[in-house]
């Protein structure tokens, strides 16, 4: 049973006390991330989190490594498009030191300057790592076209010519503004004493004063009456498309619908786009689909790698099968097998406590509530084959978005020849 906890100070603690193992997951969420950063700030939230268990106030970076490999502590940080997450994985007889050394990071985290050099380079060999690996570049191609101005169009990593821009000093700030209690959430699943746990977050935290926190940048989808599509070139052989359409948000009613239309049309070994394109057709040497949720302007991706020749004939087998979804009821059968392997999926990912603690938090913290960790799979049952149909029909109908990395043998001519604008 999951319990939660409010502070005077707004802050809020779940917490779910488990025997079932002797392993205990606290997890610890903070509104950052793309969503929440400016152009100027893009990357900053994920530099802060990589360089969060480099040192402490008290603690070397050296000496916290240590500690956590004598004592079976392990201590991470991410950052998202959505949320930043700090988590602890620990047993429960080392439960009291790993809290210390959480609560370390999260407040007298201390950036020294050589690590702050030394992240930002790796920063950097991430982003040239990422616009070299050709399906991530045809991603972020669509992903850039589709969002815009939205916040949501910026890489995770950021670009180099902010990552670059980026110092101790600007780092320490933006650490002091998000790292308060009325900008966290914290979790924890496993073999603990709920009121004991409660207890020493409250002493850390509970008279922690609240700050005023940044105004986030507005965010509006651009309006579209036709598909638009951003094309790169590159020195390859091979060529990737990504295709995409607007999707629910989550928490919005249909996306339960849409998840069960993710697994039928992409999202499995079993899909659609797998068994036509690539093993009945032979058009791709990859295929699928991501459904990218968030809490409001969600996308729908589609992927397919594919030779230069065939390009044409790859794109148009995704948008084939698009249309067929938007035509006719999905049979009985694939709907059942969907639903099955949905359910036994978020099951079976629920099966570590450090999963469960992340998910619960997540749901909380973008709105869902808690509760629907148990809710969710009773939605996915209740989707009909004419829900399928209805979702195709409300959110496939309107323009795509496309985003593509080539083989350098195109010109603007042949690019538009092949069915859309270039638009970047």
């Amino acid at each position: 049973m999951i319990k939660c906890t409010v502070l005077k100070n707004g802050l809020k603690i779940l917490t779910k006390a488990s025997k079932a193992n002797d392993i205990v997951a606290v997890g610890v969420l903070l509104r950052m991330g793309s969503r929440y950063e400016t152009d100027e700030q893009a990357g900053l939230s994920d530099l802060t989190q990589h360089l969060l268990l480099k040192g402490t106030e008290s603690r070397t970076a050296e000496a916290l490594a240590v500690q956590m490999d004598s004592e079976g502590i392990r201590l991470s940080a991410s950052a998202g498009k959505d949320y930043g997450a700090v988590a602890l994985l620990t047993t429960s007889e080392h439960l009291g030191k790993g809290l210390e050394l959480l609560f370390d990071v999260l407040k007298h985290a201390r950036f020294p300057e050589d690590k702050v050099v030394q992240e930002k380079e790796m920063v950097l060999r991430r982003i040239k790592a990422r616009r070299d690996h050709l399906l991530s570049r045809a991603m972020d191609q669509l992903v850039e076209t589709y969002y815009q101005r939205h916040p949501y169009h910026k890489p995770i990593l950021g670009y180099p010519e902010t990552v670059e821009r980026f110092d101790r000093a600007r780092i320490v700030d933006f650490y002091r503004t998000h790292f308060v209690p009325n900008n966290m959430l914290f979790s924890a699943v496993g073999n603990f004493d709920d009121q004991a746990l409660i207890g020493q977050i409250k002493t850390k935290w509970g008279n922690a004063p609240l700050r005023p926190l940044p105004s986030f940048p507005e965010a509006a989808l651009p309006v579209r009456d036709a598909p638009e599509a951003a094309f790169e070139e590159r020195d390859n052989h091979a060529a990737w498309i990504a295709i995409g359409y607007d999707a629910p948000a989550l928490g919005h009613p249909d996306y339960a619908a849409m998840t069960v239309l993710d697994a039928i049309l992409g999202g499995s070994m079993s899909s659609r786009l797998f068994a036509e394109l690539r093993d009945k057709r032979s058009l791709a040497y990859q295929v699928g689909s991501h459904y990218a949720v968030h809490p409001d302007a969600s996308l729908y991706a589609m992927y397919i790698g594919t030779s230069e020749e065939r390009f044409a004939d790859a794109r148009d087998g995704v948008l084939n099968e698009v249309e067929k979804l938007r035509s006719e009821p999905v049979l009985a059968e694939e709907l059942r097998t969907a639903k099955t392997y949905l359910k036994g999926t978020f099951v079976m990912g629920q099966e570590r406590n450090a999963a469960q603690a992340t998910l619960m938090a997540a749901y909380e913290f973008l709105g869902l509530g808690y509760p629907f960790i148990e809710e969710y799979p009773k939605r996915i049952e209740r989707v009909t084959r004419e829900d399928v149909l209805r979702v195709a029909r409300t959110y496939f109908s309107g323009p795509y978005t496309l985003g593509a990395v080539r083989p350098r043998i195109k010109n603007a001519q042949n690019l538009q020849e092949n069915g859309v604008s270039e638009g970047t």
